[in-house]
């Protein structure tokens, strides 16, 4: 754990000084295109009050423009692509690719089974999010297609270029999950396979996560552990979780991340991240913590 100096408040607490948010099902709602209007303006109250904001997500840069309606405020610090991507004011300070033959070895296990499939997302990719992805059945891939926003190319071979996130969709539903992690991970030591989303899975290098990228930025910004709050859902929020000290489950989350939470709050349709966003920045010009976490429920 990266130590550092603790801003304390009149009352011996900790001061807030970064906040950080899961994207899918914690600041935006699973089938929401981007956040609430009321969530861009609380981000905007939390740095005008002097507070750092950004995203810890499994989501790359280019794709958090349509999250943030255009508005890069939100999205200039962070951890993205779980981990292997850090970015401070807008400058890329840590990236860390898929490993391509690895990738093309993933690629041909999936293919063994029906009902899966692998993406590849481009390290030098666009606003359209494209991906490609080595499969004939279109149909089984437009439901993720809409769902995650994502651009399918669909090819007979991987092109030989950098890729900075694999996932593995499964059409086949739960027993996919079994397949993945009896089947293909235990083949494949170089990944650490966690499922962010029903029915996905994220693939990425072992030993990276958000927890990793997390230390990357606090050192950058030089802030501790105890300085930073983190909102999350589910399970690629644990690493994270098990870093710092001001956790915060949405009420949407699942059982795991319930337990491993130190604070709790509305749901994410609810705009429950917003609202603690919100109470956060009303208590910092006070030089005290927010409500949510001197009154936990």
């Amino acid at each position: 754990m990266w130590e550092g100096h603790i801003q304390l408040d009149v009352r011996g607490a900790t001061v807030i000084r970064l906040a950080l948010s899961d994207m899918d099902n914690t600041l935006v709602p699973f089938g929401k295109p981007y956040v609430s209007t009321r969530t861009l303006k609380a981000i905007h109250a939390v740095q005008d009050a002097g507070i750092e904001f950004g995203p810890v997500t499994g989501r790359d840069y280019f794709e958090l423009f349509r999250f943030f309606q255009g508005d890069i405020q939100g999205f200039q610090t962070g951890v993205m692509s779980s981990g292997k991507k850090v970015y401070v004011d807008g400058l890329c300070v840590y990236e860390r690719d898929i490993d391509y033959e690895a990738f093309v070895r993933l690629n041909d296990c999936v293919k063994e089974f029906d009902g899966l499939f692998c993406v590849g997302f481009p390290a030098d990719t666009s606003i359209e999010n494209p991906v490609w992805i080595v499969d004939d059945n279109h149909d089984e891939v437009a439901p993720f297609e809409r769902k995650f926003g994502f651009k399918a190319n669909f090819v007979e071979k991987l092109p030989q270029i950098p890729y900075i996130a694999a996932t593995i969709g499964m059409p086949m539903g739960k027993p996919g999950y079994k397949v993945v992690q009896e089947q293909i991970a235990p083949h494949f030591k170089e990944f650490y396979f966690v499922s962010a989303a029903p029915n996905w899975f994220d693939v990425v290098p072992r030993g990276v996560n958000k927890a990793s990228g997390l230390r990357i930025l606090m050192g950058e910004l030089a802030v501790s552990s105890n300085e930073v709050v983190i909102f999350g859902d589910s399970a690629n929020d644990v690493p994270g979780f098990k870093l710092v000290g001001n956790t915060v489950a949405v009420a949407n989350a699942t059982d795991q991340i319930k337990e491993l939470a130190r604070y709790h709050i509305g749901t994410s349709i609810d705009d429950g991240v917003a609202i603690a966003l919100e109470d956060i920045a009303c208590n910092a010009k006070q030089g005290q913590l927010p409500d949510f976490m001197r009154n936990p429920q």
